[in-house]
């Protein structure tokens, strides 16, 4: 669109016009919940309405699932490409897609995409798009091959002439096994699709057709203009961050540990995301296509660094994407990828750290998180706050069960560099999300809750605190026939804490557990309510069961499964006191972490703070630190306090390094504490750093599987001057490819102290890489 094209729309019935397309995208997502039967849908918000340029291309987005603002776009783009011709787009047809090689995340993120016609001509399309978890084929947990997952489509005609086609409605529902349900899943999608295309048409009888055609235009290229513009205001760099999944080995049926890693380079108005290095796919479901991984990034981005940018084609213009084929991230056809949410978390999580990096170097402190996923052993394998247990079977009314619980909607947030983590505050993915409601669940699922609680020491520790996430202790009632896909959480946190900050707090475990006496004790409404006693009631069931396969439940037997965490920001020792104790008195810290991970000391009953016992364990913590430590460059004196305080600093990288100038010239990374001096402004600030290795649990505890305690380590990174913890690295060193430490901030220096270039430099959106 040029510039004089866009001078001649009216901004006045422009931002009217805008406003109403936002309101009735609205309106098409409220309609979808409305008529749908998904839980995560109605009771989550897991679901989508969108505008579409007659191409394809991404007008509007009203979403309460990031991730889906990028599928139907291309499901949309598919539907061009394969059936103009044959069986033909015509006004009054709908679509249905949900192959996840062509436009989705896994098949049970199911679309559906309409055509809106003006004048016998295609002006633009309409879609939505739901989470239906039911799509017949094997229960979650038993694929190895796309072809097990159940009803899977690249693209069929659903509605024709505004009519359902009922021999189509048939063969998609009849292979399910609760059709009624998956039929109204279907349906919402048609009813928000309805909605959207009429009142689309009634903005065309207001506004005109050439008015609507250059607005839309505009829309997309402003959303270009700003998310260049945004770019270019930060710093140019290279930006590295590595996180983990797990899965379990289908042969072995061992814990193994999955590794993204991520290299975000900016430059001028331009980024480019990079996950060379990442594992290799997994012969179960732990899978993502490459346009499940760009859905994947997309939270990252609209979460995050484009937020408050209208989220559209426009904003995605500055952003290429590369991921070498064979990976777990850009599985080969046809792998299965059921499974590719919960381990799609770990990306997102890669690229957010990238981007809470350089957008603190900009000094844009209110945009900055720690990781949302800290941890939580409700992923299927993974670790990043998914829907835990799928469970299967009949309910008390002998009704199918074929769903997942969704309280993973109510993680912690990730601190930030000035607050803590929101408590069970929602989830990345989702900017509209809503936690399950207990009574709901209780009369769908042979299920009975026990507790939801806030989990006590979850939250990652930091001079921030990330946010607690929650633990449920549920009992299983009304059924004989209950099974879940079991796959033991092995313990790896899935986000990261902001310089210095840990992932995570104490780790959970989902595990089962067949009580001793728990229906005599329930007569005398006793029974569990904290994450900490279940395990007291009764045997833990961990069986080491055959690959693939699934775990019976019986009635009155205990699920404990807790949800994902936030993770911290900075050095716990530099946490106030006060707040330390504010957490103690509130139940969200114990005591006894309190003194052993942020140095504070309480006594008496209630507790008051000792503050000169807390003076003393400070100082003996950062003692200890650099006593254990050892430096990691072998340069002649590394490890050794080199402050120098001349010179001026020239840019803010990092809570407790800089760039400077010193005053013989030389350009260097300083601590902002201490003014020692880690080395040239060239290198690793962590070359010239202390590093102590522990065991992930040393700092948190859990529950965890034979033979996953060994899998991940903690890298603690200090200040040689200070003794300040000034970053936490996660590493599995079975993994191949694991290096440490991590090269995290690589900033421009030709831009180290003033903001980024102005040259405007086109990136292709996104680029396939094979390897």
């Amino acid at each position: 669109m040029t510039q004089s094209q866009k001078s001649k729309i009216d901004p006045v019935r422009y931002e009217m016009y805008v406003h109403r397309l936002v309101s009735i995208a609205e309106e098409g997502r409220i309609a979808l919940q409305k008529v749908c039967a998904s839980p995560i849908v109605v009771q989550g918000g897991e679901c989508m309405s969108a505008f579409y340029a007659a191409d394809g291309t991404t007008i509007h987005t009203a979403s309460g699932h990031l991730r889906f603002s990028a599928g139907c776009e291309d499901a949309v783009k598919a539907i061009l490409a394969s059936y103009s011709d044959n069986p033909g787009i015509h006004e009054g047809d709908q679509f249905y897609l949900n192959d996840p090689y062509i436009a989705s995340t896994h098949i049970y993120d199911q679309m559906i995409v309409k055509p809106i016609f003006h004048a016998g001509s295609l002006l633009g399309w309409t879609g939505s798009m739901t989470h239906t978890a039911d799509t017949g084929g094997v229960m979650r947990g038993g694929a190895t091959e796309i072809f097990h997952e159940g009803v899977r489509s690249p693209g069929i005609k659903l509605v024709e002439g505004e009519v359902l086609r009922k021999d189509v409605f048939l063969n998609l529902t009849v292979q399910c096994r609760d059709p009624e349900y998956v039929g109204l899943d279907l349906k919402s999608r048609i009813a928000a699709n309805n909605v959207c295309a009429r009142g689309f048409r009634q903005l065309i009888d207001r506004y005109g057709i050439d008015f609507i055609n250059a607005a839309n235009a505009k829309l997309i290229a402003d959303s270009e203009a700003m998310a260049r513009a945004r770019l270019r205001s930060l710093p140019d760099g290279v930006w590295r961050a590595v996180t983990y999944g797990s899965a379990t080995d289908i042969r072995s049926g061992d814990a193994k540990a999955l590794r993204v890693e991520c290299t975000m380079t900016k430059k001028r108005d331009s980024v480019v995301f990079d996950f060379a290095g990442s594992s290799p796919q997994n012969e179960d479901a732990g899978n993502l296509t490459w346009v499940g991984s760009w859905g994947q990034l997309f939270v990252a981005l609209s979460s995050q660094l484009f937020w408050n940018i209208p989220w559209n084609g426009g904003m995605a213009r500055p952003v290429s994407m590369k991921i070498p084929e064979g990976t777990f991230l850009n599985c080969r056809y046809p792998a299965a990828c059921g499974n590719a949410p919960a381990l799609g978390g770990v990306l997102t999580s890669a690229a957010s750290q990238c981007i809470a990096k350089m957008l603190f170097a900009a000094g844009i402190d209110e945009d900055v998180n720690a990781s949302w996923y800290g941890s939580g052993g409700a992923g299927e394998g993974a670790n990043t706050g998914g829907p835990g247990f799928f469970y299967g079977g009949h309910n008390q009314y002998n009704m199918v069960v074929g769903q997942g619980l969704y309280d993973m909607h109510a993680s912690g947030f990730g601190a930030a560099p000035y607050r803590d983590g929101v408590s069970t505050g929602g989830h990345m993915n989702n900017p509209r999300v809503g936690i399950s409601d207990i009574e709901n669940i209780e009369l769908q699922y042979p299920l009975v809750y026990l507790s939801r609680n806030h989990m006590a020491d979850s939250g990652g520790y930091g001079k921030y605190r990330g946010g607690l996430g929650l633990h449920r202790i549920i009992m299983v009632y009304g059924t004989q026939d209950l099974t879940v896909n079991y796959s033991p959480y092995h313990g790896i946190p899935g986000g990261w804490g902001l310089f210095g900050g840990y992932p995570m707090g104490i780790g959970g475990n989902k595990f089962v557990v067949q009580p001793s006496d728990l229906r005599n004790e329930l007569r005398k409404s006793r029974f569990p309510v904290t994450f900490s006693e279940v395990s007291s009631w009764g045997k833990i069931v961990a069986p080491k069961l055959p690959p693939l396969q699934r775990l019976k439940i019986p009635e009155f037997y205990l699920i404990a499964d807790p949800c994902g965490v936030g993770s911290g920001y900075g050095d716990p020792l530099d946490r106030d006191a006060e707040p330390v104790l504010q957490d103690i008195l509130l139940g969200a810290v114990t005591p006894e972490r309190a003194a052993e991970v942020y140095g504070v000391v309480v006594a008496g009953d209630p507790p008051a703070l000792d503050r000169a016992a807390t003076e003393a364990r400070r100082d003996a913590i950062r003692r200890e630190r650099l006593a254990q430590a050892r430096p990691v460059g072998n340069a002649p004196g590394a490890g050794r306090a080199a402050p120098d305080k001349s010179g001026s600093s020239l840019r803010r990288m990092h809570e407790y390094v800089e760039i400077a100038k010193l005053g013989d010239g030389r350009l260097v990374l300083r601590c902002r504490k201490c003014s020692h001096v880690y080395g040239p402004a060239s290198e690793n600030y962590k070359n010239g750093a202390l590093r102590r290795i522990v065991g992930l649990y040393d700092r948190a505890e859990s529950a965890l599987p034979d033979g996953a305690r060994g899998l991940a380590q903690l890298h603690e990174y200090f200040c040689p001057g200070c003794g300040t913890q000034v970053d936490v690295e996660t590493h599995c060193p079975g993994v191949k490819g694991e290096s440490s430490p991590i090269w995290d901030i690589e900033i421009d220096l030709s831009a180290a102290g003033a903001p980024a270039g102005k040259a405007k430099s086109p990136a292709p959106r996104r680029e396939r890489v094979k390897a």
